[in-house]
């Protein structure tokens, strides 16, 4: 039997010989309902391909869907700003309904900053969650847990962690970005090329996401494979410490004069770039691998003291990840768990033509 326009629960209802409820309950995944009742209605939508209109649905309802995010304290110009504002993008296109958003933010480098602002927004009773997460796994694992307790749904965004309920995941392949990392920099090695610099911004001893870390094991991975006698050699910046950044870097560049190619995990390339270009102008090149098309990192793209961007569209992934969030959590359309965004490879050539 074909569908008509004029379907409706009641029509289903009568033909299952359940009661309207059952039905309404049915097609909302609101539960209670019994096996058998399940089976009939189930029948009948088969029969006359019923496909519940959803979106009506979420716009005559009455109720406030509350959705709340958090991420990590950022700059202006920086991945997580243009995130957030993928996000409030969202919630400005589906304005047509009756939606409420918070952003919770915390230092990415202090767990206790995480563990308070989770706190925060779980005191908030939101109805679906996106997670900008932490790099501490008991943490994290604790805070999904509690959100699985209560039935709350979420995201995460940039770091993937599989082992956990999340309904949605958009971020890069992080093993992969990094072993493409490893490419681009054996190729633009040479014979002579016998080291490389690893620049780490830390903070308690680690970098800020997981996200890096599998950047980090991506990129080892293939230059053991490719490139063994290449030496990896690690540089740990610390966060918090601005003026010391500098002494390390000039005490690393000092002492090994021959390092001609470095690269960094996260948005930060510009600051060993912008240090080589105005404290040390006299060393020889280094040629610069980084990550995320912000302001400064772009600049020093175009004026040559950093040679590649990796660069994955943050302010899209902020977005896309709010839509497949809003369709699965208030429209109930079955959406695929994992995003992968696009790893793509900027430099002064192309740059300019990048659109986030």
């Amino acid at each position: 039997m074909e569908i008509t326009s004029k379907i409706r629960i009641k029509d289903i209802a009568e033909r299952a010989g359940v009661s309207v409820g059952t039905v309404d309950r049915i097609i909302h995944g609101r539960g209670n309902v019994s096996p058998i009742s399940m089976e009939r209605v189930q029948k009948v939508m088969d029969e006359i391909n019923y496909t519940p209109n959803h979106y009506a649905s979420a716009l005559a309802s009455h109720s406030v869907h509350q959705f709340a995010a958090i991420l990590p304290m950022h700059e202006v110009d920086s991945y997580w700003a243009r995130v957030e504002n993928g996000l409030t993008d969202g919630v400005r296109r589906f304005n047509d309904f009756k939606i409420s958003f918070k952003v919770f933010r915390y230092d990415p480098f202090n767990t206790e900053s995480f563990k308070v602002e989770c706190q925060s927004l779980l005191d908030s009773n939101p109805d679906t969650v996106i997670i900008g997460p932490i790099f501490n796994y008991n943490i994290m694992a604790k805070f999904t847990a509690q959100l699985d307790e209560r039935a709350i749904p979420y995201a995460l965004l940039d770091s993937n962690w599989p082992e956990f309920n999340h309904r949605i995941f958009y971020g890069q392949d992080s093993l992969q970005s990094g072993a493409f990392s490893g490419r681009i920099m054996s190729l633009a090695a040479d014979s002579k090329t016998t080291k490389m610099a690893l620049f780490k911004v830390l903070g308690e001893g680690r970098v800020a996401s997981r996200q890096q870390m599998n950047r980090e094991v991506g990129f080892r991975q293939y230059m053991a494979e490719h490139n063994p006698k290449i030496e990896i050699v690690d540089v740990n910046l610390y966060v918090y410490d601005k003026e010391g950044m500098r002494e390390i870097m000039r005490d690393f560049f000092t002492k090994n004069p021959e390092i001609r190619h470095a690269l960094c995990f996260n948005s930060s390339i510009h600051i060993i770039a912008d240090f080589l270009r105005t404290e040390m102008p006299q060393h020889p090149h280094v040629t610069m691998l980084g990550y995320d098309a912000i302001d400064a990192n772009v600049q020093c793209i175009k004026n040559g003291s950093a040679d590649f961007l990796i660069a994955q569209h943050p302010q899209s992934q902020g977005l896309d990840c709010f839509r497949s969030m809003f369709n699965s959590c208030v429209l109930k359309m079955n959406i695929k768990r994992d995003h992968y965004m696009a790893i793509e490879l900027l430099t002064k050539e192309n740059i300019d033509f990048y659109k986030d």
